[in-house]
């Protein structure tokens, strides 16, 4: 076997690992799609207000580079800073 055909079996491992990451995605998606829906129909503010901040603190966790894209984009959203950001990597 030579070198080309290693690489191409590699190169297939890691596509198959994409496939199963988009899966994932995808279901978190859904997930979260249906976590906004219940979010909503909170009818008090402060349990919804209460209940973002938990998912946010829950997402972050002790992740430094999460944390400021955390920060950022609310900063962003409060002062309507840059509306069109992307804030992915």
């Amino acid at each position: 076997m030579d070198e080309f055909e290693e690489y191409i079996e590699i190169y297939e491992v890691e596509e198959d690992e994409f496939e199963e990451d988009d899966e994932r995605l995808a279901e978190i998606y859904r997930l979260f799609v249906k976590l906004l829906n219940q979010l909503e129909n909170l009818k008090s503010f402060e349990l919804k207000e209460a209940a973002s901040l938990m998912m946010i603190k829950e997402l972050v966790n002790d992740d430094k580079v999460l944390a400021g894209l955390a920060t950022k984009m609310l900063q962003d959203m409060i002062y309507n800073l840059d509306e069109d950001a992307s804030y992915s990597s």
